[in-house]
């Protein structure tokens, strides 16, 4: 079926936005790694580039971040004299080894069917003493919702993850996250979990309403829902009385010796 997300959707960058809410989480957990001045950075799957930003003042002048993904247009909208972009493919394109510091990803290889090569790869980017974060979610093992009609909320939001899982989405990579970068070697592995209540009320839609309105035709195509229950999905999530608990956001790290 082919990734979900492309840039080409009118309102993807405003989903990369919304993403970008979770960056507090992320630079908690760069901070706890100890990146600093001079540091050789790689951001894989860059986005909009929040992070990479972030990343290019944490290193200074004498520090370096490249920042890689498919599409490279909104990157290329930073202005930082330590960033390198790259229009990269993590799984097929050629990646430098034993090279950097520090080695980035985040909500890349959960939409990847061949997620693990690509974690070897991200593994084998960094240097000897060198850090890997990787963060993607959990969106099957936790679930509550307060709404008009739970069961059928709860059938509905089914519907969308199975699409994406059909299009090779892991839906519960994260949760696993820590074992993973154990098997291929790492020391001082640490795993963070976070989630809060989602809800229909708020700052401008969230990822959630964003990540359905994009996929709701092919929902309706599989035939997981009809229209209409995919539009009364939609409605319900974007109501202020909606409320529900239906994914943890999982960051995973550790030292490449």
């Amino acid at each position: 079926m082919g990734y979900l997300f492309e840039h080409s959707w009118e309102r993807e960058r405003e989903r990369l936005k919304a993403i970008e809410r979770c960056d507090t989480h992320t630079i908690e957990c760069l901070s706890a790694i100890g990146v600093s001045e001079g540091w050789q950075c790689l951001e894989v799957g860059a986005g909009s580039g929040s992070i990479a930003r972030w990343l290019c003042d944490r290193v200074g002048p004498g520090g370096r971040v490249v920042a890689t993904d498919l599409e490279v247009k909104l990157l290329e909208e930073i202005d930082a004299p330590n960033l390198e972009i790259r229009r990269h493919d993590i799984l097929a394109d050629p990646l430098e080894e034993d090279d950097f510091d520090l080695v980035h990803a985040r909500k890349v290889l959960e939409h990847l069917p061949a997620w693990e090569s690509a974690l070897r790869r991200i593994v084998a980017a960094a240097r000897p003493g060198g850090w890997v974060l990787v963060e993607d979610a959990d969106l099957v093992s936790l679930f509550s919702a307060s709404c008009s009609d739970p069961p059928f909320f709860e059938r509905a939001y089914r519907a969308f993850i199975d699409t994406m899982v059909a299009a090779g989405y892991q839906a519960d990579l994260g949760l696993h996250l820590g074992r993973h970068l154990r098997e291929l070697g790492l020391e001082e592995v640490q795993l963070r979990g976070w989630t809060r209540e989602w809800t229909g009320s708020g700052e401008g839609p969230s990822t959630w309403v964003l990540t359905f309105e994009k996929i709701r035709d092919r929902v309706v195509e599989d035939g997981r829902l009809q229209d209409h229950e995919a539009d009364r999905l939609l409605a319900e999530i974007r109501s202020p009385s909606f409320h529900a608990v239906t994914g943890v956001h999982f960051a995973a790290w550790g030292q490449k010796r």
